[in-house]
């Protein structure tokens, strides 16, 4: 019994690491291959092991390969094109220290096949980002997400860098205590928008820039609502400072529609200026980063209103011309 048991948990392993849909296993393969590993089998042997492995929720499927049987698993935990889209992820992200993005990359190679985890490796590395090097950024997760969890505060520092690029504890070293609501995923990093009872609003930390993050007993005071989708669509970036959210009139060349839908989501008022142009209005809060954004359209998508907005952005482009000179 004990050596049937070894034999099936071994043919699973012998599938899922040789097999899949485009390159099945025969059964005189399989026999061979239990044979190397000292398991004597024959064709009802390794019958009797599939139907096992079927009965266990594994979905082995048996296929022709010419004039013999060949089998893979059907329910991988991830096909070849979801593993790669992972691997990119953590490839690029900035948040992943290096050290650490290589290990995840190569465990996740390990759950392909065999024959598809060296070019899944390889094309990894092609990513040229930026990655952080802050050794705690996944203990800060940790911690965050268990205090997210649980209904609890968190405590942590905050870093910024001296022109030295020095790390120093921002406002003399202060501890900041906040509700956090989620993890939000934004352009390869993590930040956690968190309730601030001294800004009296949802505030978004970036996770690679706290520093002794601490899980505190005390229930979570979440007061605001907060959704992450319509959250992420106001706060550009993640970076809001004290700036609250308003609506905002943008008047956009036609071709930028796709950009105002990749940003904000298909669900935006919008309406016909002239053949050339449209208008939509966006919840948003008119930061710098909001700013940044329109700006890089060149004059493509330009503010229209509210006046002080208006005025706000016209007042930032004339501090950079005057800053260029």
């Amino acid at each position: 019994m004990a050596d049937n048991k070894g034999r099936i948990i071994f043919l699973e392993h012998y599938l899922l690491d040789h097999a899949d849909e485009d390159h099945p296993i025969t059964t005189e393969n399989l026999i061979e291959a239990l044979a190397e590993k000292g398991y004597s089998a024959n064709r009802n042997t390794i019958h009797s092991d599939i139907e096992a492995l079927k009965a266990e929720g594994i979905q082995v499927a048996g296929v022709r390969v010419g004039n013999a049987k060949g089998y893979y698993v059907r329910n991988r935990p991830f096909r070849i094109s979801e593993l790669k889209a992972l691997i990119d992820s953590v490839s690029s992200s900035q948040f992943v220290p290096e050290r650490n993005s290589n290990a995840m990359i190569r465990r996740l190679a390990e759950m392909a096949p065999e024959r598809y985890r060296k070019d899944l490796i390889a094309t990894a590395f092609c990513a040229d980002r930026i990655k952080t090097d802050s050794p705690v950024a996944f203990a800060a997760l940790d911690a965050i997400n268990k205090a997210i969890k649980r209904y609890k505060k968190i405590s942590f520092q905050y870093v910024d860098y001296l022109p030295t690029k020095e790390e120093i504890l921002r406002h003399n070293k202060k501890k900041y205590v906040v509700s956090p609501y989620a993890l939000l995923w934004n352009d390869g990093r993590y930040y956690v928008p968190s309730y601030d009872p001294e800004k009296e609003k949802i505030v978004s930390y970036r996770v690679d820039r706290m520093r002794n993050v601490v899980l505190m007993n005390e229930t979570a005071d979440r007061r605001l609502p907060y959704n992450p989708v319509e959250y992420s669509k106001k706060v550009l970036w993640m970076f809001d400072g004290d700036i609250e959210e308003k609506d905002v009139v943008l008047v956009a060349e036609n071709k930028h529609l796709i950009s105002l839908i990749d940003r904000f989501g298909e669900d935006i008022p919008t309406g016909v200026v002239d053949e050339q142009h449209i208008r939509v209005t966006v919840r948003v809060i008119p930061s710098y980063t909001f700013f940044s954004w329109v700006f890089q359209f060149g004059g493509g998508i330009r503010v229209a209103g509210p006046a002080n907005v208006k005025v706000d952005y016209e007042e930032m482009l004339r501090k950079v011309m005057e800053r260029q000179q």
